[in-house]
């Protein structure tokens, strides 16, 4: 009720210590099997999303990284909006942004995704959240700056051939010279949708589902 009780915040502390690690573990897997109700799964977060100490015998590290996996294996955007905010620095945090980011370009929200970019810092050493980046100032025609931290990933070998056609292709200063759609991510895959001419791809049963779902909502599925 908002008094402040030192007995609480123990309590919430200390909540998993008397846990075992292993006990931890084997009722996280044994939930992903159990479809859950909405008042079930919302106690079970709340739980399991307190700040708390780990449970016996379970370091930092792999408690955070329990909780990221069952954000992003049960798709809660909001959720983990929430847990960025509250939470800066953590080890996965480039694993959780690039769920929102892929969430966007799936739904081809590429303005919402761009809109994620805010949770990129300097603690996060990513790739492909760099790129996303450098897409995102090329999308929101800020050129300049694209072409300065494109210039910057280079320089670190962490950019490849591929992206820096793409680039070239949207910055204007050169055509499409990729010879192959590129499906490995969900970035690489819109990269070529917008990049190459007369774009065609027909996917299998083997094509990532977010690349499906990307497909149908830009109506790139043709029947």
């Amino acid at each position: 009720h908002g008094i402040y009780d030192p007995e609480d915040y123990n309590f919430n502390l200390n909540m998993w210590t008397s846990t075992k690690a292993e006990d931890v573990r084997a009722s996280i897997k044994r939930l992903k099997k159990i479809k859950l109700s909405n008042t079930s799964q919302e106690i079970l977060e709340n739980v399991l999303l307190s700040f708390s100490y780990p449970p016996d015998g379970m370091k930092e590290n792999e408690f955070v990284e329990l909780k990221i996996n069952w954000l992003v294996e049960n798709n809660r955007s909001e959720l983990i909006e929430n847990f960025l905010k509250q939470n800066e620095e953590f080890k996965g945090k480039g694993k959780l942004v690039q769920h929102l980011v892929d969430q966007n370009i799936s739904r081809a929200d590429i303005k919402e995704g761009c809109e994620k970019i805010r949770f990129i810092d300097s603690t996060i050493k990513d790739s492909y959240l760099e790129k996303f980046k450098i897409y995102c100032l090329v999308f929101n025609n800020k050129k300049s700056q694209a072409q300065l931290l494109h210039d910057i990933l280079k320089e670190q070998n962490q950019s490849d051939k591929f992206f820096d056609n793409a680039v070239d292709v949207l910055l204007g200063v050169s055509e499409n010279k990729n010879k192959k759609i590129k499906d490995d991510n969900l970035l690489n895959f819109y990269l070529s949708s917008i990049t190459f001419p007369n774009f065609k791809y027909e996917p299998t049963d083997k094509t990532k589902k977010s690349i499906w779902e990307y497909m149908n909502s830009a109506n790139l599925i043709k029947i």
